[in-house]
């Protein structure tokens, strides 16, 4: 499903840039990839947030900026991005401690797309999991990047991350972006792994959409009406990592 999504944003061009630098996720759009997906029940700024529910059916949750748009592939409602340096942001995601068994799932993903050169989008999506098959992770941590291939003029994943996520409540991910060199840095929980891959160009703009996806919980379970939130920092005095030496936001405060 969100590759799926990821994927759609990858083929589309973008177009029509915001120029403040807070980005808030106050939109939804339907996504006819996923027809019952719906608005998250509470959205703050750059913050979503929502409860376990017991519901008979499965919940998907979205959210896009408020101004953002795909007009026949174009998409409009994105966030510029500071051409020199090291531009950084966060994402803070709840997560539940424990393993789930049963039915019970809750899978939280940010998806990420920004434009290079030649229109060429760039994207980025980082998916946590409770109750996953993925390679025998019950709690995995997936980290994607996806960028075209020149030769194929097809989308495929560059660079991959899976490991296992700890009980610490809420997740952090740092993202940090050299744009004198084309590479991408990414810091898990505090733990800094560097720069852990090369980006094919600069980004000159950027769009973020969380997405939550629950089911199976009973009616008696411990966890009903947990509220549980993701959010986006683009703020540079919100920052909680150690990003790199003269890492600035997004917009190159």
């Amino acid at each position: 499903m969100n590759k799926v999504l990821l994927a759609t944003l990858l083929s589309c061009t973008i177009g029509n840039v915001y120029s403040a630098c807070n980005y808030d996720l106050e939109g939804f759009i339907n996504d006819p990839n996923n027809p019952t997906a719906q608005k998250f029940p509470t959205v703050i700024g750059q913050k979503v947030a929502y409860k376990i529910t017991n519901s008979p059916k499965d919940i998907t949750y979205s959210a896009n900026h408020s101004a953002y748009n795909n007009n026949n592939g174009t998409l409009t409602g994105l966030l510029p991005t500071s051409n020199n340096g090291i531009v950084g942001f966060e994402l803070r995601v709840d997560t539940i401690s424990e393993e789930l068994r049963e039915t019970n799932t809750d899978v939280k993903t940010f998806n990420i797309v920004g434009l290079g050169a030649n229109n060429d989008p760039i994207g980025i999506t980082a998916i946590f999991a409770n109750n996953s098959d993925i390679q025998n992770y019950k709690k995995p941590l997936l980290i994607w990047v996806i960028q075209k291939n020149s030769s194929t003029n097809e989308n495929e994943i560059t660079y991959s991350y899976l490991q296992p996520y700890d009980s610490t409540p809420t997740q952090n991910i740092g993202i940090y972006l050299n744009q004198n060199t084309n590479q991408l840095g990414l810091i898990v929980n505090k733990k800094n792994l560097g720069y852990v891959t090369s980006l094919k160009s600069k980004l000159k703009s950027i769009t973020f959409q969380p997405q939550a996806f629950i089911k199976g919980f009973e009616a008696n379970s411990q966890y009903l009406n947990k509220t549980m939130s993701m959010e986006l920092v683009t703020d540079k005095s919100k920052f909680t990592n150690a990003f790199p030496t003269g890492t600035t936001d997004i917009c190159g405060n």
